[in-house]
């Protein structure tokens, strides 16, 4: 199998990411330094004294490992409810949220922004395979990458067919303002974008609370994304 990881480790940690990276992509995977994703799906919010389902649209772009920005628009029956933009530009987190975390400081929200990127990176499996990441064994379906330019991990869980079933990462809530466990749960089913294969929906969880759930559209790996698109230079 062509897959030449970097990353460091012990050998039980590497195998299994090999296996989860075989299983998703074959004897092909695709070695992905940025990637655009539009998505559709619903997300939790709040109307009036309800908590309810409403649709939701979003635009994932990413420059692994350091860059990550979200476009997203709640609807309900046609009309636009909330809209805005998170970003990580690789130092300075930026956002157009209406809403911001109680308690929390710029420094925290750009640690829980980079937890959420290695997250999405996990998600993907390349790009964990690089130099600066430490792979450690948990246990037969479970391991850990760490990211060591910021000293932050992801659990990755694997079923039993070495498919990746979840990962997670403790991080601050941007909406709550609290430390909590940050969850991004994949469908079985995978869908094709080219040489792209990506789980056909994507569930996300705070402390085991659905956040949203969305499904990829369409995407594009490795294209130019200019750096003022993260630091929301122009919006």
């Amino acid at each position: 199998m062509p897959v030449l990881l970097l990353a460091q480790g012990d050998a039980q940690a590497k195998d299994l990411l090999r296996k989860a990276i075989h299983a998703r992509y074959g004897l092909r995977p695709p070695a992905l330094d940025s990637l655009h994703i539009n998505f559709k799906g619903r997300a939790r919010a709040k109307l009036g004294p309800v908590n309810m389902w409403v649709p939701v649209e979003a635009i994932g772009r990413f420059c692994f490992p350091d860059k990550m920005r979200w476009d997203f628009a709640v609807k309900a029956v046609g009309v636009q409810l909330n809209s805005g933009t998170e970003s990580f530009d690789g130092t300075t987190y930026h956002t157009t949220r209406k809403s911001k975390s109680a308690g929390s400081d710029e420094k925290q929200q750009a640690e829980s922004m980079q937890h959420r990127l290695w997250a999405i990176a996990a998600v993907m499996l390349t790009p964990l395979g690089e130099m600066f990441v430490k792979l450690k064994y948990n246990t037969a379906n479970e391991l850990e990458a760490c990211n060591t330019r910021f000293n932050g991990a992801v659990n990755l869980h694997l079923r039993a067919d070495q498919t990746l079933n979840y990962v997670e990462t403790s991080c601050q809530n941007p909406d709550s303002g609290r430390q909590e466990m940050f969850t991004l749960r994949l469908s079985d089913e995978l869908v094709s974008f080219g040489d792209l294969i990506l789980p056909s929906k994507i569930s996300a969880f705070w402390n085991n609370e659905s956040y949203f759930e969305i499904e990829p559209m369409d995407a594009a790996a490795n294209v130019t994304i200019e750096d003022d698109v993260f630091a929301l230079v122009g919006d």
